[in-house]
């Protein structure tokens, strides 16, 4: 017993320090007013800009209702964005930049490790800016929902599963950063931006062609969106996911999850052997 708690702080601790480290990173090129600004600026623009789309067609049958539930699953994509581009970076810009990535995958702290005490920097910063989203949503775009709606033990469930979903398939994309080399930003962004559109953050996934609607139904964001749209905002999304129970919801979010878990953890750690062989761990390539 001993000697496991032992082990358990010593990870603890080499999570912290990586943890750290990443908010050293983060945050020393500014000074605390000027970082807040840049936190707040992307966030309050993307709020801005979804009101301004959804008055523009507002006076062609766009229900309030449905804007509620769309605007809430933009806030919480604000988590897949940062943290998935968020952890690619990290070995983009140790490798790259700070020419440490040897270091970091060399040293007692581990590079899974070092990427998850990084993911809890990511994590602070897309909590502010969804807080801020909604925040702005609720106070000056007039989005709002009835708190008595709101179910707090499965959107607690909810928000659990979608965040560990976000951060495994974080593990998975820096461990494609590690094989990949000037098209690993590429990948980051295209990931991201394939989540957006596939799984029914701004429209519902009905309008994908067949195949890829199967494809949005096997993603656990997909599930996680919805169940938000329920558990917060009080109601769905209609069509295809309209057919589904709230408990079936929480059943496919789950099993999803875990199944995106389980993937990307082996995908990571065949990624970075691949790399290792490659001798990718010290390539530079000057981008």
């Amino acid at each position: 017993m001993a000697v496991i708690l032992g082990g358990l702080r010593g990870s603890v601790a080499r999570l912290r320090t990586a943890a750290w480290l990443g908010w050293q990173v983060e945050g020393n090129w500014a000074d605390p007013l000027l970082f807040a600004i840049y936190i707040l600026a992307r966030p309050l623009a993307t709020a801005l800009i979804i009101a301004a789309m959804y008055r523009t067609v507002r006076g062609h049958g766009a229900d309030p209702v449905v804007f509620v539930g769309f605007y809430v699953a933009n806030a919480f994509h604000a988590y897949v964005n940062t943290v998935l581009v968020g952890l690619g970076w990290v070995v983009f810009e140790e490798r790259e930049e700070y020419e440490t990535l040897k270091y970091v995958y060399a040293s007692p702290v581990g590079m899974f490790t070092y990427l998850a005490g990084r993911s809890l920097v990511k994590f602070a910063l897309a909590t502010v800016s969804v807080a801020t989203t909604l925040g702005v949503g609720w106070f000056l775009l007039g989005v709002r929902w009835d708190p008595a709606h709101v179910r707090w033990l499965p959107l607690a469930f909810s928000i659990a599963a979608g965040l560990a979903s976000t951060l495994f398939l974080g593990f998975l994309l820096a461990g494609w950063s590690l094989v990949l080399t000037r098209t690993a930003m590429v990948a980051l962004e295209g990931t991201t931006l394939g989540a957006y559109l596939l799984c029914g953050v701004i429209f519902p996934i009905d309008l994908l062609p067949l195949p890829l609607r199967w494809l949005a139904m096997g993603l656990p964001f997909t599930w996680w969106y919805e169940a938000l749209r329920r558990f917060l905002a009080g109601h769905g999304t209609r069509g295809l996911m309209q057919r589904f129970s709230d408990p079936q919801v929480l059943l496919w979010l789950g099993v999803t999850s875990l199944g995106f878990a389980l993937v990307a953890r082996s995908g990571y750690f065949a990624f970075e052997r691949r790399a290792r062989v490659l001798g990718r761990l010290d390539q530079t390539t000057l981008f």
